[in-house]
């Protein structure tokens, strides 16, 4: 074959990489939703994709030596798999209709619920995994024929298809579901995987028919020559994901989260193993033993997963990075940077060990089918990345910690490297000195068993740390105050702010004072859903994505969240809360979602039309939803998107005040599957919970109350007809608040707070001013309080803003409207505003 007709074939292997990558990332997405975003869904996915690839190189590997045309072959192959790959959404839809039925009844049992899960996820996705895993054997019978060329020409198509695929990564994940939405994403992979096919059978016109060898014997040798090569194969793909399993752990601690942040991460990776590709073809070139430089690589990788934790550390500023606060793109340039410095190394000399195989392979059979090598070597290699799928998260990471994980990745690549032989017996002894020394240097100078995974600041203590397959998730200690922080970033709750977090319970169960069955969704700590024992609840649903983190609450936050978890009204639901609203058959009176971070990876769908249609499906008639916002997290764009999305499903809405604080303000959207409780019932409520002893006065205090409400929102929606509503297919709240979002500690580059967010709330409240449509029935002392509490919010804004003497003016108006007993006269209050009267 000639130079440019392999560099043809090369070109659309990596087309057929990148199409493969865009639509895994869009299947991610799909079974994300369907699923749910868990850590067992999310491994289901994994397993069911590797699974249909080892599949299909198992299947091509054995047809390869057989084929007359193999380019031919590789054509149908991926014009198959384009098609195939069309089927997947209508499989996944039948998949979901299958698994609605039989929700409720699994969701007691975790492990049935991942098998359902992880065959709804192979079903869906095997037909076309299968063929996108026979697509590098059948290539590599038509490019290469024999084994005589595999070393260099089955390294040279891996690394070109690693390209491609990064390529392909990058675009799934920072441009095209933006530009295109999902759907047109995976137009563009199908498109890009006709595209390979089209242009193979092009050139298959001109493929001439080869003999094909009918000698068993050839093919009983190769299998029999393959058991060392396979099984460094295996070893290869159970490290190279055990590894990027953790390295995503790592670098979760000090990235923001967000869908560009995990996307360096892939791309990266793609990358480094490309870059590592392609170094085993250039030693392909030179003389030496396949097997010696295996045991080398196995030597370097075992190395940089050693040193990997001291020099993360170092690199991160003990996890400290968060970036330099530049304007949107320089964040994701500074993650990939990270990503590259920190964890690069790793996966580059991990990338050496899989094309490495395919020379030690040809050296074993050289007149194999190279076909047929690359198929049984690709199968070996995913197998050991299936067990990765389940081993790193689900054991190494429980066990060892995190990194104590990576001495653990490292540990099987030495004992791999000391039972590698090498023609030259010097150079292994050479070889197991060189590990031995690099081992005792890193743990004499800088051990990884010593680094600490959790990042800590002054006068802060560690009550406990779990790494997790969710993250890290540690219950931290300061001043008095217990806290839950996961991933170094978010903390859930405190200690400190017992009663702000129970006035998120608090508010939505006034507003539905007959409610008897409740969903809280996000825990944390359980002190929100706390408040809720102190009404009429019968039933109460707590939802927690991450198990841990709802042990954590119930094992060292009981006094803090009134026993919740132990409560016998309380189910606690270990599962993505969108999975299980759209599953389960239940109905209830309230649904209150927690404070979720918009742009973490996979959040965004909490605020999508689907996820609220979904909500509105599972409320009883009169039911209410109450979605808290974190203000200091959002823009003005992403609050606008929300809340017009919102008011397509909840036209019945309104707007509440969490606090009246002008720099970390939280609020509510509220909306009614019918109309609200009248004024006078929820005056009765508010009374009835005096009665019980609850001391907060912004919920036991008539003029408290009415004064955290900001007004109607439905007669905003005629000024919203032009704002982009957030759907699973159009996911552009997470794409928006990632961009917005620096990272760490730097915070929004334009938070929706202060003077901006209150000229906002003016104009809710001027929209109504020819007569509330939510409550026609407030009195005047209540439209005081709506206003006082108005003038608060004012207040501390301006004080936010250095507007001191403006700031002291409208704590003023805010006292002469509201009782005296509430503002006044009474103490300050800390959990309700900076700024009080003198």
């Amino acid at each position: 074959m000639t130079a440019t007709r392999l560099g043809l074939l090369a070109l659309l292997f990596g087309l057929s990489g990148a199409g493969a990558l865009v639509a895994e990332t869009v299947w991610l997405r799909w079974l994300r939703e369907l699923l749910g975003a868990t850590a067992p869904a999310a491994s289901a996915t994994l397993l069911a994709f590797f699974a249909g690839n080892a599949l299909g190189a198992i299947l091509a590997g054995r047809r390869a030596a057989s084929w007359r045309r193999p380019l031919r072959a590789y054509a149908l192959i991926e014009a198959a798999a384009a098609v195939a790959a069309l089927a997947v959404p209508l499989l996944l839809a039948a998949g979901a209709t299958r698994l609605d039925g039989a929700y409720d009844s699994l969701r007691s049992d975790p492990a049935s619920l991942a098998a359902a899960r992880f065959a709804v996820a192979l079903l869906a996705t095997l037909p076309a995994a299968t063929l996108y895993g026979a697509a590098f054997p059948a290539l590599g019978a038509a490019a290469l024929g024999t084994s005589e060329r595999l070393g260099v020409g089955g390294s040279g198509l891996y690394s070109v298809n690693l390209l491609g695929a990064a390529v392909g990564a990058a675009l799934g994940a920072f441009w095209l579901p933006g530009w295109l939405g999902v759907p047109g994403s995976y137009g563009v992979a199908v498109a890009l995987t006709a595209a390979a096919a089209l242009g193979a059978l092009v050139l298959a016109r001109s493929e001439a028919p080869r003999q094909v060898s009918t000698d068993p014997t050839t093919e009983a040798l190769a299998t029999r020559a393959l058991f060392g090569p396979g099984v460094v194969a295996a070893i290869s793909g159970f490290g190279t994901l055990a590894t990027q399993v953790l390295a995503v752990q790592a670098l979760a601690q000090v990235l923001n989260q967000s869908v560009y942040a995990f996307g360096t991460v892939l791309v990266v990776v793609l990358l480094a193993l490309a870059g590592g590709a392609v170094g085993a073809a250039a030693l392909g070139r030179r003389p030496g033993s396949a097997a010696g430089r295996i045991g080398a690589a196995m030597v370097a990788s075992a190395l940089c997963l050693v040193a990997f934790p001291s020099v993360f550390f170092a690199l991160t500023d003990g996890l400290a990075f968060s970036g330099s606060g530049a304007p949107w793109p320089a964040y994701l340039l500074e993650c990939l940077g990270v990503a590259a410095l920190t964890a690069g190394p790793l996966f580059l000399a991990g990338g050496f060990l899989f094309p490495l195989c395919f020379a030690w392979a040809s050296e074993r059979a050289p007149d194999a089918s190279a076909g047929s090598l690359i198929g049984r070597l690709l199968a070996a290699n995913t197998a050991g990345a299936m067990l990765a799928a389940v081993a790193a998260p689900y054991f190494l990471l429980p066990s060892f910690g995190l990194w104590g994980a990576f001495v653990a990745v490292a540990v099987t690549y030495a004992m791999a490297a000391f039972g590698m032989s090498d023609p030259t017996p010097t150079r292994r002894s050479l070889r197991i000195g060189a590990l031995a020394g690099g081992w005792a240097l890193v743990f004499t100078s800088a051990s990884p068993l010593e680094v600490p995974f959790v990042q800590l600041g002054p006068g802060e203590t560690a009550r406990e740390a779990l790494a997790t397959p969710s993250g890290i998730v540690a219950v931290v200690e300061r001043a008095g105050e217990r806290l839950i922080r996961t991933d170094n970033h978010y903390s859930l709750g405190g200690t400190s702010e017992i009663v702000h977090q129970e006035r998120q319970g608090h508010v939505p169960m006034l507003l539905h004072p007959t409610a008897r069955s409740v969903v809280h969704a996000g825990s944390a700590s359980g002190i929100s859903a706390g408040a809720l024992l102190a009404h009429n609840a019968e039933r109460i649903r707590l939802v927690e994505i991450v198990p841990e983190v709802a042990l954590a609450g119930a094992r060292h936050f009981a006094e803090a969240n009134r026993g919740v978890h132990r409560d016998p009204r309380v189910e606690v639901v270990l599962d993505d809360a969108h999975n299980y609203l759209a599953h389960t058959d239940e109905r209830f009176d309230v649904v209150i979602a927690d404070l979720f971070v918009p742009w973490r990876s996979g959040t965004g769908a909490l605020y999508s039309r689907e996820h609220f249609e979904a909500v509105r499906e599972r409320l009883e008639p009169g039911g209410l939803f109450c979605q808290w916002l974190p203000l200091y997290q959002l823009g003005a764009e992403e609050l606008h998107v929300i809340l017009a999305t919102f008011l397509d499903v909840f036209p019945t809405a309104g707007l509440f005040r969490g606090d009246f604080y002008g720099r970390f303000p939280i609020v509510a959207f509220v909306g009614w599957k019918g109309e609200p409780a009248p004024a006078a019932a929820v005056d009765a409520a508010i009374a009835a919970l005096q009665a019980r002893g609850e001391t907060d006065r912004w919920v036991t205090d008539r003029a408290g109350f009415w004064s955290l409400y900001a007004g109607a929102l439905g007669p905003l929606a005629p000024s919203l007809t032009q704002t982009p509503r957030n759907t699973r297919a159009r996911p552009i709240l997470e794409y928006l608040a990632g961009r917005h979002h620096q990272g760490g500690g730097v915070g929004l580059a334009r938070p929706y707070v202060g003077v901006a967010w209150q000229r906002f709330t003016d104009g809710v409240r001027t929209a109504s001013l020819l007569g509330d449509p939510l409550y026609p029935d407030l009195d005047i002392e209540a439209k005081r309080a709506l206003a006082g509490g108005a003038a608060l919010q004012m207040a501390g804004a301006l004080w936010t803003e250095g507007r001191e003497d403006e700031a002291a003016r409208a704590v003023a108006v805010a006292a002469s409207l509201l009782p005296a007993h509430l503002l006044a006269e009474a103490p300050a209050d800390p959990t309700a505003a900076e700024l009080w009267p003198d």
